[in-house]
């Protein structure tokens, strides 16, 4: 039997719940740590809608756990992220880490819990989920490697703050390029308040370079919220990708004339996700998702980009930004 412990109850975290409920390979203990009761009570209502023989334990608090974790899911908010992984590291043996998005809200956060990571050698990986979805797997071997051109998406009011990272991943991924240069002068001098509280987000357009030549520019249009479009254009091909709305891949060839043909793309879930993710840590020791280093850099050129406009704002000086 093998110990998971997933930290953080919520929205995100129950389905990370269920994912591992699903995996049925080997018998789990989970454990769910959550102060929230609110939080706790919705993964204990989502693991009923999983049938399975795991034991769970849901806690608000750090008693009685083992000594020792397989897989841990810290699915937290950004503010609270480091202390709970340094409270982990420095009282748990861990064999593999997976943190969400973002990372950390400190700039400074990040070269202290990379350290940390080092000196405890615990495997840690970012959940850019993008990375598994199948569909994009075969759009990578479709385009082949290093792949240069245009990388974009669009959409109105989507949670630039919260979710850009993803689309900069995204982009890396599909490019196998690393971001060198993300510029946030272009996003609108207005603080929106996120969904959740004491956090803000942004409208306006990043946009950034990768190291490979590559371009991209990421926009959350001010108004009512649309899904985004993304794009992925080069001399010799188009890209055009509706993920939630009629989820399709448009692909126009130059070699055909720019005639589109459809390419159907298959949405799946975190909750379906966590079980792949579990398959490959178990038999591979690996998994698909950016290990912490890559998503390091990548995360404090953003925080240090929009750091610039959010002080600008807020008339000071601020290190911390508050997205999540």
């Amino acid at each position: 039997m093998i110990n998971n412990l997933i930290i953080g109850a919520g929205q995100l975290g129950s389905r990370h719940l269920q994912g591992m409920l699903k995996y049925n390979h080997i018998s789990q203990k989970i454990y769910v740590i959550d102060p929230s009761l609110d939080a706790l009570n919705i993964s204990k209502s989502r693991a009923g809608e999983i049938e399975h023989n795991h034991k769970i334990f849901f806690q608000t608090e750090w008693n009685n756990l083992p000594h020792s974790f397989d897989v841990v899911i810290v699915a937290t908010n950004a503010d609270k992220r480091e202390n709970v992984v340094k409270q982990l590291l420095n009282s748990y043996n861990v064999n593999y880490l997976i943190l969400e998005k973002v990372l950390f809200t400190e700039l400074m956060a990040y070269q202290r819990v990379s350290k940390l990571l080092k000196f405890k050698s615990v495997k840690t990986w970012v959940n850019h989920p993008r990375r598994m979805l199948k569909s994009y797997i075969d759009l990578k071997t479709l385009i082949g490697e290093n792949f240069i051109g245009s990388f974009g998406v669009t959409g109105g009011d989507w949670g630039l703050g919260c979710n850009g990272l993803h689309f900069i991943d995204f982009f890396e991924y599909i490019s196998g390029s690393k971001v060198e240069i993300i510029d946030a002068d272009w996003i609108d001098l207005e603080l929106l308040k996120s969904k959740r509280k004491g956090f803000v987000e942004f409208t306006g357009t990043i946009k950034g370079r990768l190291a490979n030549g590559s371009f991209f520019h990421i926009t959350s249009l001010k108004g009512e919220p649309s899904a985004g479009t993304i794009t992925i254009f080069n001399s010799d091909h188009r890209f055009i990708i509706q993920e939630s709305i009629s989820p399709s891949i448009f692909h126009l060839k130059k070699s055909e004339a720019f005639c589109h043909k459809i390419i159907p793309f298959n949405i799946e879930f975190q909750s379906s996700l966590t079980t792949r993710l579990l398959e490959d840590l178990f038999n591979t020791n690996n998994c698909n998702l950016t290990v912490f280093e890559e998503a390091k850099h990548t995360h404090e050129l953003f925080l240090g980009a929009l750091l610039k406009p959010y002080n600008i704002m807020q008339k000071n000086v601020n290190h911390i930004l508050p997205i999540t």
